[in-house]
C-alpha cells in the first residue's frame, strides 16, 4: 500500500486519535462530514513529508516529488506558461521550491552526520510499511505506518522535524503533539499485526532551521504506558460516537478557567512550547 492509499483508508490511525481526543466534533468534521474538504498540507507539513521521503526513501524521490524551476517570473505571460508546463509534467507529484529542496538536503545531511541517527538508519530494515489490525475491545479497524522498522522487528524508528530538538524542547513537543500516543500505538499495532512487539521505539528529532541540530530519544516504558492509556480512551470515545451517531463539541456546561500548573507558585514544571511540527 502506497502512502496515498494508506491515508485514504478509513481505518483508525494515530491522526484519528488526535482528532477524537480534541473533540468528537473535530473528528466528525475531518473524517465523517459528507461535505468535508481535505485540507491542503501546511508548508511545515510539506517540508516534513519531503524530509521523510528524501531521508528514508530516496529511491522513490523522483516518483513522488518535483522541484519547481528557479528564476521563473510568474507575473509574465512566459513565466506563467513555463510554470503551467512544469505543473503538467509534475502531475501526481508533490511540488516544492528550490529553496525548500536545499533545506531538505541540508536536514538529511545533518541526520546522516549524527552518529546515533546514522547508525540507526543504516540498520537492516524497511521504511513505510503498512500494518492493519482490529481492536478487540471496540471492533474498530486500525492502522499504522512506521517510518522505519528493523528487519528483526525489534525496533521502530520515527523521524520528526521540529523547531527544537533539545531534550527539553522535544519533550514539550512530544506532549503537545502526543508522540507518546504514537509510540504506544505503533508498538501495539505491530504486535497485533505481526505477532511480535518491538522492544524499542526511537525518535530522531531534527531541527528545520540552521544549524539543523539532531537529537535521538528512546521512549521509556512509562511514556509508552501513558500513551496507550490515552489511545485506549480515544478508541472507546470514538466507538461510542460511531455507535450513537452523536459527535459533541466541548463541554455544554460552564467550566472553571484557572492558571496552568507551570504558572502556579512553587511549581517547576516546564512551560509548554508551542510550535508547528512537520510530523
Amino acid at each position: 500500500m502506497d502512502n496515498a492509499a494508506y491515508h485514504a483508508h478509513p481505518a483508525v490511525s494515530k491522526s484519528h486519535l488526535d482528532k477524537i481526543a480534541k473533540s468528537p466534533l473535530h473528528y466528525w468534521a475531518r473524517y465523517v462530514d459528507p461535505h468535508r474538504v481535505t485540507p491542503e498540507p501546511t508548508p511545515s507539513m510539506l517540508l516534513g513529508s519531503a524530509v521523510h521521503s528524501h531521508t528514508l526513501e530516496l529511491d522513490k524521490w523522483d516518483l513522488e516529488w518535483a522541484v519547481a524551476p528557479a528564476g521563473l517570473d510568474r507575473r509574465t505571460k512566459a513565466g506563467k506558461q513555463a510554470y503551467a508546463d512544469f505543473l503538467a509534467l509534475s502531475e501526481g507529484r508533490s511540488v516544492i521550491t528550490g529553496e525548500q529542496y536545499e533545506t531538505v538536503q541540508k536536514i538529511g545531511q545533518s541526520v546522516f552526520t549524527h552518529p546515533a541517527a546514522a547508525m540507526l538508519l543504516q540498520l537492516d530494515g524497511e521504511a513505510e510499511t503498512t500494518h492493519m489490525w482490529v481492536d478487540e475491545a471496540t471492533g474498530l479497524e486500525c492502522k499504522c505506518r512506521p517510518d522505519y522498522l528493523t528487519s528483526d522487528g525489534e525496533m521502530v524508528i520515527d523521524l520528526k522535524t521540529t523547531r527544537d530538538a533539545s531534550p527539553r524542547g522535544f519533550r514539550n513537543s512530544a506532549m503537545s503533539y502526543r508522540y507518546h500516543v504514537q509510540a504506544a500505538w505503533y508498538l501495539h499495532g505491530l504486535e497485533k499485526s505481526t505477532g511480535k512487539r518491538p522492544d524499542t521505539f526511537i525518535f530522531i528529532a531534527v531541527e528545520t532551521e540552521p544549524p539543523y541540530c539532531v537529537g535521538v530519544y528512546c521512549a521509556d516504558a512509562e511514556l509508552v504506558a501513558e500513551g496507550w492509556r490515552q489511545a485506549e480512551a480515544d478508541l472507546v470515545k470514538l466507538a461510542a460516537c460511531k455507535s450513537s451517531g452523536k459527535w459533541p463539541s466541548y463541554s455544554d456546561e460552564i467550566q472553571v478557567l484557572g492558571l496552568p500548573s507551570w504558572m502556579k507558585s512553587g511549581t517547576k514544571t516546564d512551560q509548554p512550547q508551542q510550535e508547528i511540527e512537520g510530523f
